[in-house]
């Protein structure tokens, strides 16, 4: 079954005149990361508050996991059919918004959502997994955003259900080595 088309990722900035201009204006390569996902990294920072000094393509740097610590991703995310995601978790707050199809939010508890295009998911920290339970590919566009781990009951529930390096996608070739 043939996928959806490659994202668009249009990118305005400043000349030295202070004038607003396009700084990037490319097609974003969706790669596969496993037989279920194909990730496209649109954009990312690597601060708070961001920095819209200068233009610097952050897409040449790797991404090191789903999220990271120190600012946002923006990233596209397309479910193959009659699949699902491990259960995991970030630190991190997530805005899922579904593009195209329909997909299923699954929590450990065996609480589940259905989401169709044109939804969005928040996601705060909770363990989940995704299935796509259709014939057709489910796109969802994520912000996740740097946040804090969440603490219940004296312990600490951090990142886990993956392995931050299956899951860095980009950068220079020299980064993928």
């Amino acid at each position: 079954m043939a996928g959806l088309p490659p994202p668009r990722r249009v990118v305005t900035g400043h000349d030295a005149a202070g004038n607003a201009i396009f700084v990037a204006d490319t097609i974003v390569p969706v790669v596969p990361v496993d037989e279920n996902l194909d990730f496209a990294v649109l954009y990312e920072t690597h601060q708070f508050p961001a920095s819209n000094e200068g233009w610097v393509d952050p897409m040449l740097k790797r991404t090191e996991s789903l999220a990271n610590k120190d600012g946002v991703v923006l990233r596209v995310v397309d479910f193959k059919p009659h699949n699902k995601s491990l259960f995991h978790r970030t630190e991190s707050l997530d805005f899922g918004v579904i593009l195209e199809g329909e997909i299923v939010c699954r929590l450990d508890n065996h609480i589940e959502a259905t989401f169709r295009a044109g939804d969005t998911c928040v996601q705060r920290g909770t363990i989940h997994s995704w299935e796509n339970r259709t014939d057709k590919t489910a796109r969802v566009l994520f912000v996740l955003i740097a946040a804090e781990p969440i603490k219940t009951s004296g312990q600490t529930l951090g990142t886990e259900g993956f392995d931050p390096k299956d899951m860095a996608t980009g950068g220079t070739p020299e980064d993928r080595t």
